[in-house]
């Protein structure tokens, strides 16, 4: 958890933004890395409840900063506490606890809605690629060159890159309402730069848009409990344009590359040759499937038609 996401914590309880907060006697505050500090008093029997309720392994509410399950013994004046959903809980059963509330607990899942909305709004997601490059000069110079298309493969591989995309980042889409989401949602912005991702509860599923001055990142990660572990890149760094496919299996890590902006091909740590068609149409296809496997997380989660996918169309001389 980070400053940012503690903010929005506290912003859905009403809260205007700042360093340090203070509720039922304790303060809340960022460490500065990545967990939230609550210093105060927090009572042996409200300790002992959030202890046996909540699984620590899911919610990392940590007595005293322990990295283990530590179990209370008396009350608490220190919790170091690494998750959104760990803050949540924390700060609604200490609110059930102060006033006697006997609804706060069975809101966990709406107040979690709202702090995961309000953290999508704070990150403006409805921002594409497309237009996040052209707004700077330096991403613009670069990228504008990729609307002139020499040939319809190279097209054909543009569209669908700009599809995994948009698929990546379900909310450049204007047909999807923020409000809608229902994915575990995590998020910062600073200084101009910013991310956010978007999990699925079941299966783990992440997608992750991360934007910068040098440029971007879109990445699709499935967890290790599928067949293997796999990760897709499409980013934009001062090495240039690259899509990249990164399998973790029985048989190690591999990586292939392909470089759009020298047409360079092949693994990692291996030597690079000049793109043919053979491995255009390799990542073609291969996104063509991670782009099916995005859209049914998608409509699982969001539970709305994907429409208005915006496509790079070619420049007209």
């Amino acid at each position: 958890m980070n400053k940012f996401e503690l903010d929005k914590v506290m912003e859905c309880l009403g809260f205007d933004a700042k360093s340090c907060y203070e509720i039922n006697g304790c303060k809340y505050y960022h460490d500065g890395r990545y967990f939230t500090i609550v210093k105060g008093k927090t009572p042996y029997e409200l300790a002992l409840l959030i202890r046996n309720k909540y699984d620590n392994d899911i919610y990392k509410i940590r007595v005293n900063g322990s990295h283990e399950s530590e179990i209370p013994r008396g009350d608490i004046y220190t919790y170091h506490i690494d998750t959104i959903e760990g803050l949540v809980v924390f700060l609604l059963e200490a609110q059930d606890y102060y006033f006697k509330s006997q609804e706060n607990s069975k809101d966990i899942e709406q107040f979690l809605h709202l702090v995961y909305s309000k953290i999508l709004q704070g990150v403006n997601p409805n921002i594409s690629i497309h237009d996040w490059m052209l707004n700077n000069e330096n991403r613009k110079r670069y990228f504008e060159t990729v609307l002139n298309i020499s040939t319809c493969l190279d097209f054909k591989l543009r569209k669908k890159i700009e599809s995994f995309d948009n698929i990546v980042n379900p909310f450049c889409n204007y047909d999807l309402d923020l409000n809608n989401s229902k994915f575990v949602a995590r998020g910062n912005d600073s200084q101009g730069n910013n991310w956010f991702s978007l999990a699925d509860k079941d299966s783990g599923i992440t997608l992750t848009t991360i934007r910068n001055a040098l440029g971007f990142v879109i990445k699709l990660c499935v967890p290790s409990d599928a067949p293997y572990e796999m990760t897709v890149y499409h980013y934009f760094d001062k090495n240039g344009e690259v899509i990249a496919f990164e399998k973790y299996d029985e048989s190690g890590l591999s990586r292939i590359e392909y470089n759009l902006t020298n047409s360079s091909f092949g693994e990692y740590y291996g030597i690079k040759h000049a793109a043919t068609v053979k491995d255009k149409k390799f990542v073609i296809e291969n996104l063509g499937k991670c782009i099916t496997l995005a859209s049914d997380v998608v409509r699982k989660n969001v539970g709305i038609s994907l429409t208005n996918q915006k496509i790079l169309k070619r420049n007209k001389k």
